[in-house]
């Protein structure tokens, strides 16, 4: 079922009940915004019209990693922050963190950047922790050190979680296998995580681990939102599944790199 299959009555129930929030959405062709209310794809638009490798969100607070600088700001007004080349972005608290392609791993904490050290190269961030060709790798106050496994696909710091080509691992003592597999993509929230192995979707919610049968392939990125789960795949369709099946719409934007969740409105 589409969304042109849901009544405007219908739409106005579940708007009235979630409120609506948005998801960011990383492409080749540039960051784009989806309106989402309850499990309704509305509106989307495209904010920005260069290559985002990378998106993070803190308290409203928008960051983009692009070939050309990190960018911050409101989703819809976006600055530089004169980082340069990036590759991942991320929110440690307050602190924003950013990877070069080189390697050069810096934070801001207001204007100016700090150096913290050097990274293999980084295909994610979350937190603190680095998803890079070489494992996860955790940024500190002075450095950047090596945290264990190998060839990190994505990282979520609540867990924490990784993925990588061998399966999915969550760090208790050490890091511990917890599914097999080519594992591209994870998110968390409270005791629920996502995540992408063998191109299905996943989700553990604190008991057992579920199939959940999205309709996509080619899965690009995972992320969660007010009670609803967010599937997007590499050509630009994305699904959303709040508790009454999945939805779907496609934003006609390739190369997807990332997704987040802008807080909701009520």
């Amino acid at each position: 079922m589409s969304e042109h299959d849901i009544s405007i009555d219908e739409k106005r129930v579940y708007a009235d009940r979630t409120g609506t929030e948005t998801l960011l959405v990383g492409t080749d062709r540039g960051l784009a915004s989806v309106a989402v209310s309850g499990d309704q794809i509305g509106e989307f638009a495209l904010l920005t019209t260069s290559e985002v490798r990378d998106v993070a969100i803190h308290e409203g607070t928008v960051a983009v990693a692009g070939p050309e600088d990190v960018r911050v700001g409101d989703a819809e007004e976006l600055t530089g922050t004169g980082f340069g080349d990036a590759t991942a972005v991320s929110y440690d608290g307050d602190t924003l963190l950013a990877v070069g392609p080189e390697g050069r791993v810096a934070a801001a904490d207001g204007d100016d950047w700090d150096a913290r050290g050097i990274a293999p190269e980084a295909r994610g961030a979350d937190g603190a922790l680095l998803a890079t060709v070489d494992g996860v790798y955790r940024v500190t106050e002075d450095d950047v050190t090596y945290s264990g496994l190998d060839d990190a696909r994505d990282v979520a710091a609540r867990g924490p979680w990784a993925t990588t080509s061998d399966g999915l691992y969550r760090l208790g003592n050490g890091w511990l296998a917890d599914r097999d597999g080519n594992a591209t993509a994870v998110a968390a929230r409270a005791d629920h995580v996502a995540a992408v192995l063998d191109d299905a979707l996943y989700e553990h919610d604190g008991d057992a681990w579920t199939d959940r049968e999205v309709p996509l392939t080619d899965l690009a990125a995972v992320a969660y939102g007010a009670g609803a789960l967010y599937a997007v795949d590499v050509a630009g369709t994305v699904a959303v599944d709040a508790g009454h099946g999945w939805r779907t719409r496609t934003v006609g934007l390739p190369g997807v790199s990332a997704a987040v969740v802008a807080e909701s409105e009520q």
